[in-house]
């Protein structure tokens, strides 16, 4: 019995040092250059594929992956249905924790995301507006608590 609780004990302490080093993988000591987030919004976007890597880029990129993903697409392929949802994906992930995450004071603003946003939302219909407006007050919401 005891040997069972030894067990038990060594895997909550092996599982409370892993989440602590997964936190620190999200602080801000590392930043990532415009290219690398040029290239991730384009690999995601081409290849339809989401990687783990692509979301470290992402969330600490904050506002300056909109201006990645207005750089990398143009409006036709922006309104495709299937890259709005990665965009929207993209942008959902820029400013999941941009309090911790995001190295740039001024990228933990979301300026030209609201400005990519408004665009996307006057240009769609139906759900997709719908998408975008969750969106945009999920970006208001993480800016506000930064």
């Amino acid at each position: 019995m005891k040997s069972g609780a030894l067990v038990l004990l060594t895997v909550f302490i092996i599982a409370l040092l892993a989440s602590g080093q997964d936190s620190q993988d999200c602080k801000p000591s590392t930043s990532y250059s415009f290219k690398q987030v040029k290239d991730a919004v384009h690999r995601v976007t081409t290849t339809h594929i989401y990687h783990g890597w692509d979301d470290k880029v992402f969330n600490r990129s904050g506002d300056l992956v909109s201006v990645a993903i207005l750089q990398t697409l143009d409006d036709g392929e922006m309104m495709s249905s299937r890259t709005l949802e990665e965009v929207l994906s993209i942008i959902r992930s820029a400013f999941a924790c941009t309090s911790r995450c995001v190295a740039a004071g001024s990228d933990r603003q979301p300026r030209v995301t609201l400005l990519l946003l408004e665009h996307l939302h006057n240009n769609t219909t139906g759900s997709a507006q719908s998408e975008i407006d969750e969106t945009k007050e999920f970006v208001l919401q993480q800016a506000g608590s930064s």
